[in-house]
């Protein structure tokens, strides 16, 4: 649709898959078409949002200059986000066994992302819920009563 366009890196494809999931989510007219080819558009677009180089086929295919300017500043600000966590939060060095390591190469080198994000986007989660289950069960414990504000 468009003749210039951004080009959306391995990196940053999973971003730029949140912002368009999350447009067409609160609007189906975000991508401004008629509905027969709206409803080919995300058609292709949940088989093309695999990798980024299917990703920027179907963009180039469908979305406009706007479309890619939203696209563009939604992944600066994540990227923005991303190196103001780094200056915030301190680094720590742990020791992994080479088949450890190896696994979360991979697996970060598949999502375009680093080590520690490998861990956080996949054991945060699990990691809160078991704290919060656990703070529930000191805050519970006799003798332990905490008044939370």
């Amino acid at each position: 649709m468009t003749g210039r366009c951004y080009v959306i890196r391995q990196q940053d494809k999973n971003t730029a898959v949140a912002f368009i999931d999350s447009q067409i989510d609160k609007d189906p007219k975000w991508l401004g078409l008629v509905e027969s080819q709206r409803v080919i558009a995300e058609q292709e677009y949940r088989a093309a949002k695999a990798d980024s180089t299917s990703l920027n086929a179907w963009c180039r295919k469908w979305l406009n200059e706007t479309h890619w300017g939203q696209i563009k500043d939604a992944i600066n600000t994540a990227r923005e986000q991303k190196e103001q966590l780094k200056r915030i939060q301190p680094h720590r060095t742990i020791s992994l066994t080479h088949q450890a390591w190896q696994i979360l190469s991979d697996l970060a080198r598949q999502e375009g992302i680093s080590l520690s994000e490998v861990i956080v986007n996949r054991l945060g989660k699990e990691w809160m819920t078991v704290f919060v289950h656990a703070d529930a069960r000191y805050d519970n414990a006799p003798g332990n009563r905490r008044v939370r504000s």
